[in-house]
Protein backbone atom coordinates (compact mmCIF):
# COMPACT_ATOMS: atom_id res chain seq x y z
CA UNK A 1 0.00 0.00 0.00
CA UNK A 2 1.16 3.35 -0.85
CA UNK A 3 -0.13 6.10 1.07
CA UNK A 4 -0.70 9.73 -0.40
CA UNK A 5 -1.48 12.75 1.80
CA UNK A 6 -3.03 15.72 0.58
CA UNK A 7 -2.24 18.56 2.53
CA UNK A 8 -4.25 21.96 3.70
CA UNK A 9 -2.46 23.67 0.69
CA UNK A 10 -3.52 20.85 -2.07
CA UNK A 11 0.02 19.93 -2.34
CA UNK A 12 0.54 16.38 -2.30
CA UNK A 13 2.92 13.56 0.00
CA UNK A 14 3.58 10.20 -0.26
CA UNK A 15 4.57 9.16 3.02
CA UNK A 16 7.18 6.46 4.27
CA UNK A 17 4.96 4.09 6.82
CA UNK A 18 8.06 2.85 8.52
CA UNK A 19 8.05 3.59 12.06
CA UNK A 20 9.98 2.21 15.20
CA UNK A 21 7.90 2.10 18.16
CA UNK A 22 8.23 0.63 21.45
CA UNK A 23 5.70 -2.37 22.47
CA UNK A 24 4.11 -1.78 25.89
CA UNK A 25 1.93 -4.23 28.22
CA UNK A 26 -0.66 -1.87 29.24
CA UNK A 27 -3.54 -0.52 26.64
CA UNK A 28 -2.59 2.73 25.15
CA UNK A 29 -3.79 5.53 23.06
CA UNK A 30 -2.84 6.54 20.06
CA UNK A 31 -2.18 10.79 20.23
CA UNK A 32 -2.04 11.86 16.99
CA UNK A 33 -2.18 15.22 15.09
CA UNK A 34 -3.61 14.25 11.82
CA UNK A 35 -4.43 11.05 9.72
CA UNK A 36 -0.84 10.52 8.24
CA UNK A 37 0.45 10.50 11.69
CA UNK A 38 -2.34 7.97 12.98
CA UNK A 39 -2.17 5.51 9.70
CA UNK A 40 1.47 5.13 10.62
CA UNK A 41 1.31 4.23 14.70
CA UNK A 42 -1.76 2.22 14.09
CA UNK A 43 -0.75 0.18 11.58
CA UNK A 44 2.44 -0.31 13.46
CA UNK A 45 0.72 -0.80 16.86
CA UNK A 46 -2.15 -3.02 15.16
CA UNK A 47 0.91 -5.76 13.48
CA UNK A 48 3.11 -5.62 16.85
CA UNK A 49 0.23 -6.64 18.90
CA UNK A 50 -0.21 -3.26 20.91
CA UNK A 51 -3.07 -2.94 22.82
CA UNK A 52 -4.89 0.42 21.50
CA UNK A 53 -7.68 2.38 22.65
CA UNK A 54 -9.16 4.68 20.21
CA UNK A 55 -11.46 7.51 20.39
CA UNK A 56 -12.21 10.86 18.82
CA UNK A 57 -10.65 13.25 21.37
CA UNK A 58 -12.72 16.00 20.43
CA UNK A 59 -15.69 14.31 22.08
CA UNK A 60 -14.79 15.97 25.61
CA UNK A 61 -17.01 13.58 27.77
CA UNK A 62 -15.15 10.72 26.01
CA UNK A 63 -11.69 12.57 26.49
CA UNK A 64 -12.19 13.59 30.03
CA UNK A 65 -13.17 9.97 31.17
CA UNK A 66 -10.25 8.56 29.80
CA UNK A 67 -7.87 11.07 31.36
CA UNK A 68 -9.53 10.33 34.43
CA UNK A 69 -10.01 6.27 34.38
CA UNK A 70 -7.10 4.60 33.77
CA UNK A 71 -8.52 1.72 31.35
CA UNK A 72 -6.27 -0.83 32.26
CA UNK A 73 -7.41 -0.97 36.13
CA UNK A 74 -10.93 -0.64 35.28
CA UNK A 75 -12.74 -2.97 36.69
CA UNK A 76 -12.90 -6.86 35.56
CA UNK A 77 -10.53 -5.82 32.92
CA UNK A 78 -8.55 -9.14 33.84
CA UNK A 79 -11.57 -10.99 32.44
CA UNK A 80 -10.98 -10.18 28.66
CA UNK A 81 -8.56 -12.91 27.00
CA UNK A 82 -4.78 -11.07 26.10
CA UNK A 83 -6.00 -11.68 22.26
CA UNK A 84 -7.75 -8.93 22.49
CA UNK A 85 -5.95 -5.86 20.89
CA UNK A 86 -8.26 -2.99 20.04
CA UNK A 87 -10.84 -0.91 21.89
CA UNK A 88 -13.40 0.79 20.03
CA UNK A 89 -16.14 3.51 21.30
CA UNK A 90 -19.28 4.44 20.08
CA UNK A 91 -19.95 7.58 18.85
CA UNK A 92 -22.83 8.21 21.71
CA UNK A 93 -25.40 9.37 19.94
CA UNK A 94 -27.64 7.51 21.88
CA UNK A 95 -26.09 8.45 25.30
CA UNK A 96 -22.34 7.80 27.02
CA UNK A 97 -19.70 5.91 24.69
CA UNK A 98 -20.02 2.23 25.04
CA UNK A 99 -16.54 0.67 24.52
CA UNK A 100 -16.74 -2.65 22.51
CA UNK A 101 -13.32 -5.01 22.53
CA UNK A 102 -12.14 -6.54 19.38
CA UNK A 103 -9.62 -9.06 18.68
CA UNK A 104 -7.14 -9.25 15.42
CA UNK A 105 -9.02 -11.67 14.34
CA UNK A 106 -12.56 -10.02 14.90
CA UNK A 107 -11.13 -7.02 12.44
CA UNK A 108 -9.04 -9.53 10.17
CA UNK A 109 -11.79 -11.84 9.07
CA UNK A 110 -14.49 -8.97 8.43
CA UNK A 111 -11.87 -7.41 6.17
CA UNK A 112 -11.32 -10.91 4.22
CA UNK A 113 -14.80 -11.08 3.79
CA UNK A 114 -15.19 -7.13 2.38
CA UNK A 115 -12.79 -7.81 0.46
CA UNK A 116 -14.67 -10.87 -1.26
CA UNK A 117 -17.38 -8.23 -1.91
CA UNK A 118 -15.76 -5.90 -3.85
CA UNK A 119 -13.34 -8.76 -5.48
CA UNK A 120 -15.09 -7.54 -9.12
CA UNK A 121 -14.01 -4.26 -9.32
CA UNK A 122 -9.98 -3.42 -10.41
CA UNK A 123 -9.71 -1.38 -7.24
CA UNK A 124 -6.10 0.88 -7.87
CA UNK A 125 -7.38 3.84 -5.55
CA UNK A 126 -8.82 4.43 -1.82
CA UNK A 127 -9.75 7.52 -0.70
CA UNK A 128 -11.14 7.90 2.73
CA UNK A 129 -13.33 10.76 3.76
CA UNK A 130 -13.98 9.09 6.98
CA UNK A 131 -12.14 9.65 10.30
CA UNK A 132 -9.87 6.44 11.37
CA UNK A 133 -11.04 6.28 15.09
CA UNK A 134 -14.03 4.39 14.65
CA UNK A 135 -14.54 0.99 13.81
CA UNK A 136 -15.50 1.52 10.52
CA UNK A 137 -12.81 3.75 9.41
CA UNK A 138 -10.38 0.84 10.58
CA UNK A 139 -11.88 -1.50 8.74
CA UNK A 140 -12.40 -0.33 5.49
CA UNK A 141 -10.34 2.93 5.37
CA UNK A 142 -7.16 1.63 6.34
CA UNK A 143 -7.11 -2.64 7.00
CA UNK A 144 -8.82 -2.87 3.56
CA UNK A 145 -6.25 -0.74 1.39
CA UNK A 146 -4.08 -2.76 3.35
CA UNK A 147 -5.02 -6.16 2.30
CA UNK A 148 -5.75 -4.84 -1.07
CA UNK A 149 -1.21 -4.35 -0.99
CA UNK A 150 -0.96 -2.82 -4.37
CA UNK A 151 -3.40 0.39 -4.27
CA UNK A 152 -2.45 4.02 -3.35
CA UNK A 153 -4.51 5.28 0.18
CA UNK A 154 -5.20 8.84 -0.58
CA UNK A 155 -6.04 11.27 2.46
CA UNK A 156 -6.74 14.63 3.43
CA UNK A 157 -7.70 15.64 7.18
CA UNK A 158 -10.70 17.20 5.84
CA UNK A 159 -12.22 16.48 2.16
CA UNK A 160 -15.12 19.17 0.62
CA UNK A 161 -17.64 17.60 -1.32
CA UNK A 162 -16.25 18.85 -4.65
CA UNK A 163 -12.62 17.86 -3.80
CA UNK A 164 -13.72 14.44 -3.13
CA UNK A 165 -15.65 14.36 -6.31
CA UNK A 166 -12.20 14.96 -7.65
CA UNK A 167 -10.39 12.24 -6.38
CA UNK A 168 -13.16 9.82 -7.23
CA UNK A 169 -13.22 11.13 -11.36
CA UNK A 170 -10.06 9.06 -11.48
CA UNK A 171 -10.59 5.37 -12.53
CA UNK A 172 -10.47 2.38 -10.90
CA UNK A 173 -11.20 4.36 -7.74
CA UNK A 174 -12.91 2.84 -4.35
CA UNK A 175 -14.58 5.45 -1.97
CA UNK A 176 -15.03 5.15 1.36
CA UNK A 177 -17.45 7.94 2.86
CA UNK A 178 -20.88 8.21 4.72
CA UNK A 179 -24.28 9.43 4.05
CA UNK A 180 -23.65 13.39 4.36
CA UNK A 181 -21.56 13.26 1.90
CA UNK A 182 -23.33 10.79 -0.71
CA UNK A 183 -26.19 13.39 -0.12
CA UNK A 184 -23.54 16.25 -0.75
CA UNK A 185 -22.62 15.05 -3.76
CA UNK A 186 -26.01 15.09 -5.12
CA UNK A 187 -26.21 18.61 -4.07
CA UNK A 188 -23.11 19.71 -6.32
CA UNK A 189 -24.04 21.15 -10.36
CA UNK A 190 -22.08 18.40 -11.57
CA UNK A 191 -22.81 15.21 -13.20
CA UNK A 192 -19.86 12.93 -14.15
CA UNK A 193 -19.44 9.17 -15.38
CA UNK A 194 -17.39 7.06 -12.82
CA UNK A 195 -18.49 3.72 -14.32
CA UNK A 196 -15.27 2.24 -12.77
CA UNK A 197 -15.50 3.30 -9.13
CA UNK A 198 -17.56 1.69 -6.05
CA UNK A 199 -18.89 4.00 -3.54
CA UNK A 200 -19.35 2.99 0.23
CA UNK A 201 -20.81 4.33 2.56
CA UNK A 202 -22.30 3.33 5.90
CA UNK A 203 -22.66 4.92 9.65
CA UNK A 204 -26.62 5.55 8.39
CA UNK A 205 -29.11 3.97 5.55
CA UNK A 206 -29.79 6.14 3.24
CA UNK A 207 -33.11 6.82 1.74
CA UNK A 208 -33.65 5.12 -1.42
CA UNK A 209 -34.23 8.47 -3.21
CA UNK A 210 -30.91 9.74 -2.69
CA UNK A 211 -29.22 6.59 -3.64
CA UNK A 212 -31.12 6.49 -6.55
CA UNK A 213 -29.97 10.33 -7.63
CA UNK A 214 -26.36 9.40 -6.79
CA UNK A 215 -26.35 6.60 -8.72
CA UNK A 216 -27.82 8.00 -11.90
CA UNK A 217 -25.70 11.38 -11.57
CA UNK A 218 -22.23 9.76 -11.17
CA UNK A 219 -23.58 6.57 -13.18
CA UNK A 220 -21.33 4.54 -10.58
CA UNK A 221 -22.05 1.79 -8.08
CA UNK A 222 -23.03 2.50 -4.13
CA UNK A 223 -22.64 -0.16 -1.84
CA UNK A 224 -23.84 -0.05 2.07
CA UNK A 225 -22.94 -1.85 5.20
CA UNK A 226 -24.59 -2.38 8.31
CA UNK A 227 -23.44 -2.98 11.73
CA UNK A 228 -22.22 -1.27 15.07
CA UNK A 229 -18.99 -1.01 16.78
CA UNK A 230 -20.42 -3.86 19.22
CA UNK A 231 -21.36 -6.58 16.55
CA UNK A 232 -19.02 -5.31 13.65
CA UNK A 233 -20.53 -5.35 10.38
CA UNK A 234 -23.57 -7.53 10.29
CA UNK A 235 -24.81 -6.66 6.16
CA UNK A 236 -25.13 -5.36 3.09
CA UNK A 237 -26.30 -4.12 0.19
CA UNK A 238 -26.15 -2.90 -3.55
CA UNK A 239 -27.75 0.38 -4.78
CA UNK A 240 -31.27 0.71 -3.82
CA UNK A 241 -32.46 -2.55 -2.86
CA UNK A 242 -34.09 -2.36 0.54
CA UNK A 243 -33.08 -6.14 1.22
CA UNK A 244 -30.09 -6.61 3.56
CA UNK A 245 -27.91 -9.53 2.94
CA UNK A 246 -26.07 -10.93 5.83
CA UNK A 247 -22.13 -10.97 5.51
CA UNK A 248 -20.48 -14.33 5.08
CA UNK A 249 -19.80 -15.62 8.88
CA UNK A 250 -23.01 -13.14 10.05
CA UNK A 251 -26.21 -15.67 11.50
CA UNK A 252 -28.86 -13.51 11.84
CA UNK A 253 -32.34 -14.03 13.99
CA UNK A 254 -35.48 -11.87 14.59
CA UNK A 255 -36.15 -12.04 18.53
CA UNK A 256 -39.48 -9.59 19.24
CA UNK A 257 -38.99 -8.04 15.29
CA UNK A 258 -35.48 -7.24 16.30
CA UNK A 259 -32.59 -8.29 14.85
CA UNK A 260 -30.44 -10.54 17.11
CA UNK A 261 -26.48 -11.33 15.54
CA UNK A 262 -23.87 -14.16 16.13
CA UNK A 263 -20.80 -13.89 14.39
CA UNK A 264 -17.19 -14.00 13.90
CA UNK A 265 -17.30 -10.06 14.39
CA UNK A 266 -19.01 -10.00 17.53
CA UNK A 267 -17.42 -8.66 21.02
CA UNK A 268 -17.09 -10.66 23.81
CA UNK A 269 -16.42 -7.73 26.27
CA UNK A 270 -17.81 -4.31 26.44
CA UNK A 271 -17.13 -1.54 28.20
CA UNK A 272 -19.82 0.18 30.26
CA UNK A 273 -18.18 1.45 33.23
CA UNK A 274 -16.84 -1.77 34.14
CA UNK A 275 -15.92 -4.76 31.76
CA UNK A 276 -19.17 -6.40 31.09
CA UNK A 277 -19.33 -9.75 29.06
CA UNK A 278 -21.90 -9.28 26.09
CA UNK A 279 -24.47 -11.77 25.37
CA UNK A 280 -24.67 -14.09 22.26
CA UNK A 281 -26.35 -14.12 20.36
CA UNK A 282 -26.58 -10.07 20.68
CA UNK A 283 -29.94 -8.34 19.97
CA UNK A 284 -29.85 -4.87 19.26
CA UNK A 285 -32.34 -2.58 19.11
CA UNK A 286 -32.73 -2.38 15.43
CA UNK A 287 -36.35 -3.65 13.97
CA UNK A 288 -36.60 -5.74 11.07
CA UNK A 289 -38.81 -7.72 8.66
CA UNK A 290 -36.81 -11.26 8.17
CA UNK A 291 -37.22 -12.97 4.38
CA UNK A 292 -35.47 -15.07 2.69
CA UNK A 293 -31.73 -14.79 3.00
CA UNK A 294 -31.67 -11.03 4.34
CA UNK A 295 -33.80 -8.80 5.69
CA UNK A 296 -35.77 -5.31 5.99
CA UNK A 297 -34.17 -2.64 8.11
CA UNK A 298 -37.43 -0.57 9.38
CA UNK A 299 -35.26 1.49 11.89
CA UNK A 300 -33.86 1.73 15.78
CA UNK A 301 -36.92 0.87 18.35
CA UNK A 302 -36.88 4.03 19.79
CA UNK A 303 -36.94 6.20 16.57
CA UNK A 304 -39.82 4.29 14.60
CA UNK A 305 -43.43 6.12 14.29
CA UNK A 306 -46.52 4.73 13.53
CA UNK A 307 -48.22 6.61 10.45
CA UNK A 308 -51.53 5.12 9.14
CA UNK A 309 -50.72 1.78 10.68
CA UNK A 310 -47.01 1.76 9.18
CA UNK A 311 -43.58 1.56 11.20
CA UNK A 312 -41.51 4.62 9.88
CA UNK A 313 -37.84 5.15 10.54
CA UNK A 314 -37.37 8.79 11.94
CA UNK A 315 -34.88 9.34 9.05
CA UNK A 316 -36.76 8.32 6.53
CA UNK A 317 -39.62 11.24 7.43
CA UNK A 318 -35.90 13.07 7.90
CA UNK A 319 -35.08 12.78 4.41
CA UNK A 320 -38.24 13.35 2.91
CA UNK A 321 -38.59 17.05 4.87
CA UNK A 322 -34.93 18.12 3.79
CA UNK A 323 -36.65 17.94 -0.06
CA UNK A 324 -39.01 20.89 1.02
CA UNK A 325 -37.34 23.97 -0.61
CA UNK A 326 -35.74 25.83 2.44
CA UNK A 327 -34.97 23.20 4.75
CA UNK A 328 -31.54 22.64 4.47
CA UNK A 329 -31.04 19.45 7.84
CA UNK A 330 -33.93 18.11 9.81
CA UNK A 331 -33.75 16.24 12.77
CA UNK A 332 -37.19 14.19 13.95
CA UNK A 333 -37.49 12.31 17.38
CA UNK A 334 -40.09 11.00 18.96
CA UNK A 335 -41.20 11.61 22.60
CA UNK A 336 -43.33 11.10 25.22
CA UNK A 337 -44.94 13.34 27.51
CA UNK A 338 -47.15 12.72 30.61
CA UNK A 339 -48.96 15.55 30.78
CA UNK A 340 -50.44 15.03 27.45
CA UNK A 341 -53.79 13.89 26.33
CA UNK A 342 -52.01 11.60 24.16
CA UNK A 343 -48.33 10.58 25.62
CA UNK A 344 -46.62 10.50 22.09
CA UNK A 345 -45.58 13.69 20.75
CA UNK A 346 -43.04 14.30 17.32
CA UNK A 347 -40.44 16.74 17.71
CA UNK A 348 -39.56 17.82 14.29
CA UNK A 349 -35.67 20.06 14.40
CA UNK A 350 -34.99 22.15 11.82
CA UNK A 351 -32.19 23.94 9.82
CA UNK A 352 -33.56 26.55 7.56
CA UNK A 353 -33.41 29.80 5.51
CA UNK A 354 -36.44 30.59 7.00
CA UNK A 355 -39.57 29.17 8.67
CA UNK A 356 -41.73 26.50 6.65
CA UNK A 357 -45.82 26.48 7.70
CA UNK A 358 -46.65 23.24 9.62
CA UNK A 359 -49.13 22.80 7.13
CA UNK A 360 -46.84 22.21 4.48
CA UNK A 361 -44.75 19.87 6.58
CA UNK A 362 -47.75 17.67 7.32
CA UNK A 363 -48.67 17.65 3.84
CA UNK A 364 -45.45 16.24 2.82
CA UNK A 365 -45.19 13.77 5.15
CA UNK A 366 -49.11 12.70 4.19
CA UNK A 367 -47.97 12.61 0.78
CA UNK A 368 -45.16 10.00 1.15
CA UNK A 369 -46.69 7.80 4.64
CA UNK A 370 -50.08 8.52 5.19
CA UNK A 371 -52.86 10.67 7.41
CA UNK A 372 -50.33 12.11 10.26
CA UNK A 373 -52.21 11.71 13.63
CA UNK A 374 -49.74 12.33 16.16
CA UNK A 375 -49.32 15.99 17.30
CA UNK A 376 -46.06 17.27 16.19
CA UNK A 377 -43.95 20.63 17.57
CA UNK A 378 -41.85 22.19 14.69
CA UNK A 379 -38.59 24.04 16.70
CA UNK A 380 -35.67 25.93 14.76
CA UNK A 381 -32.39 25.71 15.08
CA UNK A 382 -29.43 27.61 13.59
CA UNK A 383 -26.84 25.15 12.96
CA UNK A 384 -27.34 20.65 13.10
CA UNK A 385 -23.77 19.30 13.89
CA UNK A 386 -22.44 16.62 12.43
CA UNK A 387 -20.32 13.96 14.59
CA UNK A 388 -17.13 13.18 13.19
CA UNK A 389 -19.04 10.23 11.13
CA UNK A 390 -21.63 12.34 9.96
CA UNK A 391 -24.68 11.37 12.22
CA UNK A 392 -26.46 14.37 12.78
CA UNK A 393 -26.58 15.56 16.39
CA UNK A 394 -29.20 18.08 17.82
CA UNK A 395 -26.73 19.09 20.90
CA UNK A 396 -23.31 19.42 21.12
CA UNK A 397 -22.20 16.77 23.67
CA UNK A 398 -18.47 17.41 23.50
Amino acid sequence: MILEYIKVDNTREFIDLDIDLQVKEDWISLDSKNKVEFIKKFLWAFYNNQKIVLFDTNHKQLLNYYQNNNINKIKNIDTISDNHRVLFFTSGSSGFPIGAFKTRQNLEQEVLILKDLIKNYKVKRVVVSVPFVHIYGILTGLLLPWLLEDVTLIVKDDFLPYELLQEASKRDTLVITTPIFIKALNKLNEDKSLKSNLFISSTGPLHTDDVNTFEKKFQTDLMQLFGSTETGGIAYKFSSSSKWTPLKKVNISSKNDKLSVNSAFLSSHILNEQVVKLEHPFTTEDIINLNENGFDLLGRSNKLIKIAGKRISSAQIESILETIDGIEVAIVELVYKKELLRSEQIVITIQAKQKIKKQIIKNKINENFGVLTIPFNVNYVDKINYSAMGKKVLFNKN
